[in-house]
């Protein structure tokens, strides 16, 4: 064998090997974390508001996840309020294990969601709650065991 034919044997091993990445790459998409990204930034300035408000009470809303559900907790103070949102569980791996939950909160400032199943792994928490006609954004990273 000259060299001839090796060059040629190794440029076609790398363009087999290049046209297997190509094939590979399409095969395994990456979703975006939410179809409607444009809007999203839109109503950033106010998220960033909303969260401002959230940190400034006396404690964070507390998000427990497992295996079982959801539990939401809270701050002291929204005790007895009429508390509303939505809790939007969005796993960043698979959008098809994607929750949104509408949240009504009890008296005593706690949602409790049992029955849920989640897929164990890491999910971005995002609450966005209104109290008293005040709108207020909550995030976490979670992770289900």
């Amino acid at each position: 064998m000259n060299w001839g034919k090796g060059l040629t044997i190794a440029l076609m091993l790398f363009a087999g090997m290049m046209a297997w990445f190509v094939v590979m790459a399409h095969r395994n998409p990456e979703p975006l974390v939410t179809e409607e990204y444009y809007a999203e930034e839109l109503k950033y300035q106010q998220r960033i508001d909303h969260t401002e408000r959230a940190l400034a009470l006396s404690r964070a809303v507390r998000i427990d996840v497992g295996n079982d559900g959801v539990r939401l907790r809270f701050p002291a103070e929204l005790k007895g309020k009429a508390i509303t949102g939505e809790l939007t569980l969005l796993r960043p791996n698979d959008p098809r294990a994607d929750i949104r939950m509408e949240v009504k909160a009890d008296s005593a400032g706690s949602f409790d969601r049992s029955g849920l199943v989640l897929v164990p792994g890491r999910y971005n928490a995002a609450l966005e709650w209104t109290v008293d006609g005040e709108r207020y954004f909550t995030e976490e990273k979670l992770v289900v065991q």
